[in-house]
């Protein structure tokens, strides 16, 4: 009964925050770490939102660190779950939602493990509006084609991908702020920074994927910047507060 009176309040919340369409994508990163996960990502109406999870006895369990990992808090009790009740609900029918699996533990293994529990959530797979994405320890990128259809995967480099096929799986490009700028995210961005952030979304755009960067500045300024540059995702912490805060830039 308590579950299902915060299944309600949060699309209350739903029915707050997320009013207004979306013009800019935004990524709720570390979502697992939310006081409420899934649920403040999604009334915050977010179209991206980050799990890290690893491989324990059987089990794939969702921490940031292997020593903060707890019984209760699995990938299919605080993600899978939720997401299947609201597809069946039909909260989700006009909108697209990406669920970045971040892999902790060994690459192959811990796939396998999200495979197989997701083939148990054909509500999921089955639907073309939400994208599963693997990050973090990935296969090697050859490898990319030997998962399922609705597996697809996080590319963190630059470097071209001659295999077409390889190509097709990848569903999003990511790389580290910090190897291009040390912006804080206050006062003006260097010149210099600016022109190495535009040539790598430049870059990714030209392989025909969408963008993100990961350890960025957490502040209106910086999402303001990563807007204006044309990064298709904008990194958080803050959900809620950074997409009031895109919406409301020129679309």
């Amino acid at each position: 009964m308590k579950s299902k009176g915060l299944f309600f309040l949060c699309f209350f919340l739903l029915s707050i925050f997320s009013g207004a369409s979306q013009t800019h994508k935004v990524h709720s990163h570390n979502d697992y770490e939310q006081d409420i996960p899934f649920w403040k990502a999604l009334s915050a109406g977010v179209s991206s939102l980050e799990a890290d999870v690893f491989l324990r006895d059987g089990q794939l369990m969702v921490a940031h660190e292997a020593e903060n990992l707890q019984a209760d808090r699995t990938l299919e009790r605080l993600y899978l779950k939720p997401l299947a009740e609201t597809l069946q609900l039909g909260f989700l029918s006009d909108k697209s939602l990406q669920l970045l699996i971040d892999i902790k533990s060994e690459a192959y293994t811990t796939l396998d493990a999200v495979v197989g529990l997701l083939k148990e959530y054909p509500m999921i797979t089955g639907n073309n509006k939400i994208s599963i994405v693997i990050s973090g320890n990935r296969p090697k990128t050859s490898a990319y084609v030997n998962y399922p259809d609705f597996i697809s995967f996080d590319y963190q480099s630059l470097e071209p991908v001659e295999d077409l096929k390889a190509l097709d799986k990848i569903e999003l490009i990511s790389l580290s702020f910090r190897k291009f700028s040390r912006w804080d995210g206050k006062g003006k961005l260097p010149d210099d920074d600016l022109e190495r952030i535009m040539a790598v979304v430049r870059t990714a755009h030209a392989m025909g994927k969408p963008f993100r960067f990961w350890a960025t500045p957490d502040s209106k300024m910086a999402w303001q910047a990563l807007v204006d540059m044309g990064v298709d995702y904008v990194n958080t912490d803050h959900p809620i507060e950074c997409v009031q805060y895109v919406n409301s830039l020129p679309k």
